[in-house]
């Protein structure tokens, strides 16, 4: 049998899944996570346990755990030092373990080995990773769901993890609270039916990322250049978990990536002209990249 170690140094089998740059242990059930395998081997370790039982008292989170009340007010408690992380309450089923709730566990982890983690999504275009970020009333998922049934590939939906350049895929699935109009996807209730889930084929594990879209909403869809400093003062204040270090090597390698302010209405017809624009617009500037690489 092949076995690896956890962030503690407990030896763990291989078995398990691989989501947000990290081998996930205990959900092996989960449909919407990849297999371990491959590029998963090296990645940082953490098994999710389940407890139906009192919850330990708030942590705050540092270097080594923290424990926090949820939304729904179960407590979940993370331990750097044991590998774990526990959530305490009812039972949750697997839908849900998937998404949302594997997120606040990926980002934790990932900000302990010095990776950087983003409310965002992102889809693939051009061999590169596109982050989509925006607040949650910025209609991310629904963009994502609107390119996957325009054969775009979806990275993840809801949280970007990001090392070095690099960026990590999610669970394969986009949840909405609507369906998109037109949009000819296959979806199901989750979440005791508050959100209609979206399949996503299988991806790679790992892509190079290619820049960053910011949504908001206005009169007509345009793409509008960020500048370097500007996109480094949003990202330094969007990343997750800001009172954990960072490195500033990472922030400054990511923050030289291209990226865009993406105005459209509130119109699903909207969509074809936003696919076309984004289609077109990281053509140009991988073209451009391109040539100033030679």
């Amino acid at each position: 049998m092949i076995v690896e170690q956890s962030m503690s140094g407990e030896i763990m089998s291989t078995a398990g899944r691989g989501v947000y740059g990290l081998r996930v242990h205990g959900l092996d059930k989960v449909s919407e996570l990849l297999p371990a395998e491959g590029a998963a081997l090296g990645w940082p370790t953490v098994r999710v346990r389940q407890l139906d039982a009192p919850p330990p008292p708030p942590v705050p989170l540092d270097n080594r755990q923290g424990t926090r009340v949820l939304a729904d007010g179960r407590t979940l408690a993370l331990d750097r030092l044991a590998g774990t992380a526990t959530f305490y309450g009812p039972a949750l089923t697997p839908d849900v373990l998937a998404h949302p709730y594997l997120a606040p566990v990926a980002t934790t982890v990932n900000r302990w080995v010095g990776r950087e983690a983003f409310h965002s999504g992102a889809f693939v275009l051009a061999g590169r990773a596109w982050a989509v970020l925006g607040p949650r009333t910025a209609g991310k998922s629904s963009l994502l769901a609107a390119l996957a049934a325009r054969g775009v590939p979806i990275l993840t939906d809801d949280i970007l993890v990001v090392d070095g350049v690099d960026a990590f895929a999610g669970p394969r699935c986009v949840d909405l609270r609507q369906p998109v109009p037109g949009a000819a996807l296959p979806t199901w209730p989750v979440r005791a039916g508050d959100r209609l889930r979206v399949g996503l084929p299988p991806i790679q594990p790992r892509v190079p990322l290619g820049g960053w879209l910011f949504l908001r909403w206005g009169d007509a869809v345009t793409l509008t250049r960020l500048a370097g400093t500007t996109l480094l003062a949003r990202l330094a204040g969007q990343r997750s978990f800001g009172q954990l270090r960072s490195d500033p090597a990472m922030l400054l390698s990511i923050a030289a990536l291209p990226a865009w302010e993406l105005t459209r209405p509130r119109d699903w017809a909207a969509l074809d002209d936003t696919h076309r624009l984004l289609v077109d617009t990281i053509a140009a500037s991988r073209a451009v990249g391109s040539g100033q690489g030679r």
